[in-house]
């Protein structure tokens, strides 16, 4: 197995080695880290047996690695984890502040936004981006009258920060600080047209704090990236717009979701609200664009959940409460305590059930040999409906994806072998593979349905997302199928071809006779 990590900038490269790690093990983030980062971190310096290969000393600029050498392994990751939770919410607290120019109660409940659909999928680089623009437009509104030279210049290097971190928390940041210059240009008549060399003056400062990130990005790998764009089912759409208060029961969903409508639009009726001006142009272009944003585009998914998700935190930065009865504020106060509360408590406690997935598949696969090539699959749930709607909530996020896809990771952490699901794409991850591993990765793709092993023809459209299908049997030593207590004739499965190893819930590992 051979590796080659490329220049990447710091930030970015940062924040997807934190993803990887996230995702693998997101159940036990904070426990695992300790054991499997530190080892992992050396596999990719100390075993030149591997072929691993890293340009100078890049490995040693990643975060959690420099974070090792102050903190603890678990500290570490536990600073990680806190920042993608708390920069995001404690930006929204900032940005309401130099809104509406005061502290209110409602600025915490920011906090329900914080366990967000994309925090439990792992985008902890998306989480860090759109925090940083948050926090640095809030400068921006704050600093932007009084000290216009040096909030621009500030600016222009938060701006390059969001850009480094996620093309979204640029895009995030750009639209909160000109939807703040079009609110002091327009004022509260948009009637009435701006002066024209104040326009001016204004929009090249603004230019000037956004040009740099623009450069970068037309002169990126990305840019060049041509790929048809893919759109979700309206149900889909729907169900995704509350992105920012889903977890894994949408039941549950609806218990958080019900009474925070109900109180914006009680509040908003009976005209008990303050609602900033520049907040409600940025949402309504959020909102806008969600509609008609593809689910993927460029080689990269999930696009279009990333705008609730700003959306939602947009509603405690824009939205202020006011005038309420001190009645209506203690009840308002004690429902939402109790809600968040709650939601906290159901999240941990899926966390911790979810743990017995993560122990049977590092079990299941102790037995793999060091360098070996390990095929991922998947029991999907087309296969056996009946036990999709019954399998653990934990390894699902409602009408989204399946969240135990990257427990195969541990292929890699724990028996230094190769699975083609890693995360090594040239546009997104500093990790390349080399030949003759290449031939064998997966297309931006999750594990594959393991019925596609007995088919005597596999699909096109299957064999371009899963090129090593064609022979897989002389390309690979084991097969790792996951959610395999979902599938009854496992044990069974292609005898003339494979042998089991091992079987324990999630996970059963064969051996592929040669």
């Amino acid at each position: 197995m051979s590796y080659e990590v490329r220049w990447m900038p710091r930030a970015r490269r940062q924040a997807a080695t934190v993803q990887r790690w996230w995702v693998a093990n997101r159940a036990s983030a904070l426990t695992m880290l300790r054991d499997e980062l530190a080892r992992v971190i050396g596999l990719l310096q100390q075993n030149p047996e591997l072929g691993i290969l890293v340009k100078g000393r890049e490995i040693r600029r990643l975060l959690l690695p420099a974070l090792m050498h102050v903190f603890s392994p678990l500290l570490a990751g536990r600073v990680v984890l806190s920042l993608c939770l708390l920069l995001p919410t404690s930006g929204a607290v900032a940005l309401s502040c130099a809104y509406f120019q005061r502290r209110s109660y409602w600025q915490i409940a920011a906090g329900f936004a914080a366990f967000n659909v994309t925090f439990l999928m792992g985008f902890m680089n998306f989480e860090l981006a759109i925090g940083i623009a948050m926090w640095g437009a809030a400068a921006w509104v704050l600093y932007r009258e009084r000290f216009p030279i040096g909030t621009v210049s500030f600016g222009a290097v938060v701006a390059t920060l969001a850009f480094f971190f996620h093309m979204f928390g640029f895009c995030f940041y750009a639209l909160l600080i000109g939807s703040y210059e079009l609110t002091v240009l327009f004022g509260k008549d948009l009637r009435t047209l701006p002066d024209v060399r104040h326009a001016t003056k204004r929009a090249i400062f603004l230019v000037l704090a956004l040009v740099i990130p623009t450069t970068f990005y037309f002169v990126s790998p990305l840019e060049q990236i041509e790929d048809a764009a893919r759109w979700p089912h309206i149900a889909q759409k729907t169900a995704n717009f509350f992105g920012p208060f889903l977890d894994y029961s949408s039941a549950f969903d609806v218990l958080t979701i019900v009474p925070l409508i109900a109180f914006l639009i009680f509040c908003v009726t009976q005209r008990r609200a303050r609602i900033s001006a520049a907040a409600l142009i940025a949402s309504v272009i959020l909102l806008v664009t969600y509609i008609a944003m593809p689910r993927a585009m460029k080689g990269t998914y999930f696009l279009d959940i990333r705008l609730p998700i700003m959306l939602g935190f947009m509603i405690f930065a824009g939205f202020m409460p006011a005038g309420l009865t001190p009645r209506q504020r203690i009840a308002s106060g004690i429902l939402f305590a109790a809600l968040f509360l709650a939601r906290i408590t159901f999240i941990t406690s899926v966390w911790m059930q979810s743990q017995r997935d993560v122990d049977d598949v590092r079990q299941v696969i102790a037995s793999v040999t060091p360098g070996s090539r390990v095929l991922a699959a998947d029991v999907v749930c087309t296969d056996n409906p009946a036990w999709c709607a019954s399998m653990p909530i934990s390894r699902r996020l409602p009408e989204l994806t399946p969240t135990y896809w990257h427990l195969a990771a541990f292929v890699l952490l724990d028996r230094h072998a190769f699975w083609p699901n890693i995360f090594a794409e040239d546009t997104k991850q500093p990790i390349v593979i080399k030949e003759p591993y290449r031939d064998l990765q997966a297309v931006d793709s999750p594990p594959v349905n393991y019925t596609y092993l007995a088919l005597d023809q596999i699909p096109p459209i299957e064999l371009k997302r899963f090129p090593f299908l064609t022979g897989w049997s002389q390309k690979f030593d084991y097969v790792l199928v996951l959610n395999a207590d979902g599938a009854s004739n496992l044990d069974r499965f292609l005898p003339n071809q494979l042998q089991l190893v091992d079987r324990r819930g999630i996970a059963a590992l064969f051996q592929v006779r040669k």
